[in-house]
């Protein structure tokens, strides 16, 4: 649309305001939507006549003490037949004081005008056609405009859009940007995940919702399930990730779309260069930050942050669980408040509410990197012609974990089945309670394993494992590498192929399976002997030896750099938990502990590794009062139900706040072999040995 947009008002006082309405008409407008401002109605006529000649669509913001009464005289100078708004006439009758003759005056409008009331109707907007052109009267005045705009303005300039769009010549325009086989591919796979669920999301109109458009653009029925909305919302004081998800709401009411969605400006902060990708529906929001890299343009990095929104939307759709902050709605539902509406919304955005597996954990911020390598997958690999198993599965016990975190409870607690007769010597150090070596059936690969009771498919067994945890998104090698550390894992606890207790996904993929054909009977060895193969979900950036963590010793069980991973989804949370539920947790693990009287003191870290820098590390042993630990044990009892998701954590009380601030880096244990930096290290070109080298160095692979 062709806009010219006046505004009658003095001095600097809505400036504000003017910037809002700037950036709620950018998404419609084909010109500059910067006001020309104007001190009295003199000195606008002038411009407004010159308008009047020229452009398709007048906006006219009026400062709200003067608004109705301009208003009316406008409308007379352009000669606009009025009539009674009845509904209006009531609105103002049950919501003013005002006398009867100044209601009747305000609540004539122009014949067919499109009215956007606000609450009382006291500063109505309105829109009214004369000829070709549009004329639009907006209010200067705080507590109206957000509603004129969000709940008349902006869906009237949508449904013109699109009838201006349906009546023009179709236009067959190239995309923006050129768009790879991998990201067509995720906007195709998305579009259908919609159609699908019948559901639509609107994008909100940032700068950089020009790309997601240039990616759709070749995709069959794109424009019917994404809508792309402006953004009415002014920052205000949020933060970039609390707007971003007012951003993505706010889209969503604007347009009646299952979803909204956002991309953020880009933002610079100390940690870097970031955007917030958003996806929201009725009640939350997920945000994910993605990281600018130092030698990545601009261009490419929001091409990629176009591309994994698009990849949130189809998650979303697809109603699979996501991670990331997630932003909720702890607004009355009577109050009409709605999402993030001020100011409750407004507290409920200073508690982040982190979800990590089924808990929620109060007080975190998530820092995301969702970054995978979208290389095509080899199309070339052989369809699977023999040894196809049954994927039928009887269902698992109750209470399962991931094999990842078996593993962990393992290390801790011992192995709870019958190891096999014949055994060898483990290799150095032991970790869980069997003693581990070859099996009772030798170096014989098996067919079947016994999991929660049922006997299975080995290859459908581990399959299954992985898929729970990783699943084909993954790159083969990294899901090659999984497969020996599970099977490796498996042959060393020694127990006839048979355990119980651990998640298996009800389905498994082709590419994982593949994977899993490609290298099962394959395992690491550490002095004949099979090895010890914990691994996780992501590390500080580089990974801790076992000793650290679990105070045991193992000789290829070393720290090992994993650099990429400071990159990925989940390496940064923060939690803060007030001094007062610290005492509680600790008088609740051993009443015992004495705190002291200075606060500050209550917790310290007393010894790390390093892993992130020389403040912060895998931690050791932390003094609790006048009693120290070890770290291990402190996350997992002392902290019990706050859910930190590592042992890699600093600790500082804030005595301003009379709280504690717990920065976490990583996800998992952090022993072993890293998940994430393992598919990074795929998507580099890393093969698995090579991956399985980085993270149990010393260890031989033996077919």
């Amino acid at each position: 649309m062709d806009m010219k947009l006046l505004a009658l008002t003095a001095g600097e006082e809505h400036a504000h305001l003017l910037v809002r309405i700037s950036g709620t008409l950018s998404g419609f407008s084909d010109t500059d939507t910067a006001f020309a401002t104007y001190p009295t109605l003199k000195t606008l006529l002038p411009a407004f006549a010159e308008a009047l000649k020229k452009q398709g669509v007048i906006v006219l913001a009026v400062d709200g003490a003067k608004y109705n009464a301009i208003r009316t005289k406008l409308c007379a100078a352009l000669s606009l037949a009025t009539v009674e708004d009845r509904a209006l006439y009531e609105r103002l009758s049950e919501n003013t004081a005002l006398p009867p003759e100044e209601i009747e005056q305000i609540a004539r409008v122009p014949k067919n005008a499109a009215l956007f009331p606000n609450s009382d109707g006291l500063y109505t907007g309105l829109a009214v056609e004369k000829g070709k052109q549009t004329i639009v009267f907006l209010p200067l005045e705080e507590e109206s405009l957000t509603h004129v705009l969000k709940n008349g303005l902006v869906p009237y300039l949508m449904r013109k859009s699109v009838k201006a769009e349906s009546a023009a010549p179709e236009k067959h325009e190239m995309p923006a940007l050129e768009v790879s086989a991998a990201a067509g591919e995720v906007v195709r796979r998305t579009v259908n995940l919609l159609r699908e669920n019948n559901a639509t999301v609107a994008v909100s109109s940032t700068p950089s919702a020009q790309i997601i458009r240039s990616l759709g653009a070749n995709t069959p029925d794109f424009e019917t399930f994404f809508l792309f909305t402006p953004h009415v919302e002014d920052k205000g004081d949020y933060s970039m990730t609390d707007y971003a998800a007012l951003l993505a709401k706010s889209a969503k009411e604007l347009s009646g779309a299952t979803f909204g969605a956002c991309i953020s400006d880009v933002c610079d902060a100390e940690g870097g260069t970031y955007v917030c990708v958003t996806v929201a529906d009725d009640k939350t929001a997920v945000v994910r930050k993605l990281y600018k890299e130092d030698d990545e343009t601009e261009n490419s990095f929001l091409h990629d942050a176009a591309e994994e929104l698009v990849e949130l939307i189809g998650e979303k759709a697809a109603g699979k669980g996501m991670v990331g902050i997630e932003v909720a709605d702890a607004g009355n539902e009577k109050s009409g408040g709605g999402f993030l509406s001020r100011p409750a919304g407004k507290v409920t955005m200073s508690v982040i509410a982190l979800v990590l597996a089924a808990a929620v954990t109060v007080g975190c911020i998530f820092f995301v990197r969702e970054r995978r390598a979208r290389e095509a997958q080899n199309t070339t690999q052989p369809p699977i012609v023999t040894e196809q198993p049954d994927t039928t599965i009887a269902p698992v016990v109750t209470d399962t974990v991931t094999i990842s975190e078996f593993i962990y409870n393992e290390m801790l607690n011992g192995v709870q089945e019958t190891p096999a007769e014949t055994t060898t010597a483990n290799s150095d150090g032991v970790a869980i309670d069997t003693t581990g070596g070859s099996t009772a059936t030798g170096d014989e690969i098996p067919t079947e394993m016994i999991v929660n009771g049922r006997t299975l498919d080995a290859k459908e067994a581990v399959a299954r494992m992985i898929e729970a945890e990783m699943d084909s998104t993954y790159n083969t090698e990294a899901l090659k590498a999984q497969t020996v550390a599970i099977y490796t894992y498996l042959k060393y606890r020694n127990t006839n192929w048979k355990i119980t207790g651990v998640t298996l996904a009800d389905d498994y993929s082709e590419e994982v399976y593949n994977a899993v054909r490609a290298v099962f009977g394959e395992y690491l060895s550490f002095n004949g002997a099979p090895a010890f193969t914990p691994f996780f979900r992501l590390s500080a950036g580089r990974t801790a030896a076992c000793e650290t963590v679990f105070g045991t010793s193992y000789a290829y069980l070393r720290a090992a750099d994993s650099i990429s991973d400071r990159t990925e989804d989940g390496y940064l949370t923060q939690l803060i938990i007030p001094a007062d539920e610290i005492r509680e947790l600790v008088e609740a693990y051993d009443a015992s502990i004495t705190l002291g009287e200075e606060t500050a003191d209550w917790l310290e870290v007393t010894e790390h590794d390093g892993a992130v820098d020389t403040g912060t590390g895998y931690v050791h042993t932390i003094r609790v009062g006048d009693r120290e630990i070890s770290g291990r044990e402190f996350v997992d009892v002392v902290m019990a139900g706050k859910n930190l998701p590592s042992v890699c954590f600093s600790v500082m009380y804030q005595s301003e706040t009379n709280e504690f601030l717990f920065e976490v880096y990583g996800i998992g244990y952090g022993v072993g072999m890293s998940q994430r930096g393992a598919d990074r290290m795929a998507a580099t070109g890393a093969e698995y040995t090579e991956i399985l080298s980085r993270y149990y160095s010393g260890t031989q692979l033996t077919v």
